[in-house]
């Protein structure tokens, strides 16, 4: 079989490799890169920057969302989410608080997890919190609580 898939150019999978180790917290250095490369330096001397730039921002930007959402999850919680009225926190994680809540129309206690505002969600962040609620469904242990539903209410998922 004939391999079709088009190289990549190798100054981006520098540029992957450099964005990659500022977010695992390392502080490469530019210049160091060039001298590694200096077949590929001026690419890097005007690239690299704009690399480094765009990973300040997704930090501050990630920073500043989590404190959005920390501060979000300390507020008070809804008496109401659709047919379940909240009792009480019951914890909270990295993705969410965990209520104790009546289930109205089963007359039954339920907990229900609630992520921050949506507008304080990524859809990436969505997409996971459904993802794990589908497994959490299929699973069917003592110490693990069944899932029976998945929804949004009010912007609150």
């Amino acid at each position: 079989m004939i391999d079709s898939a088009p190289q990549r150019d190798p100054v981006e999978e520098l540029a992957d490799e450099f964005a990659a180790q500022l977010r695992g917290a390392q502080a490469p250095s530019i210049a160091e890169y060039a001298a590694r490369y200096p077949q590929f330096a001026q690419q890097i001397e005007r690239l690299f920057p704009t690399v480094a730039l765009m990973e300040q921002f997704r930090k501050q930007e990630e920073a500043g969302r989590r404190a959005a959402i920390c501060r979000s999850s300390l507020a008070e919680p809804p008496p109401q989410l659709g047919d379940f009225e909240i009792i009480r926190e019951i914890g909270r994680g990295g993705m969410g608080v965990v209520y104790e809540a009546n289930q109205k129309s089963l007359e039954r206690r339920v907990a229900v997890k609630v992520l921050p505002r949506h507008a304080l969600l990524t859809e990436k962040e969505v997409l996971r919190f459904r993802r794990e609620a589908r497994t959490a469904a299929r699973l069917c242990h003592t110490n693990i609580v069944p899932v029976f539903g998945v929804g949004e209410h009010d912007g609150l998922h």
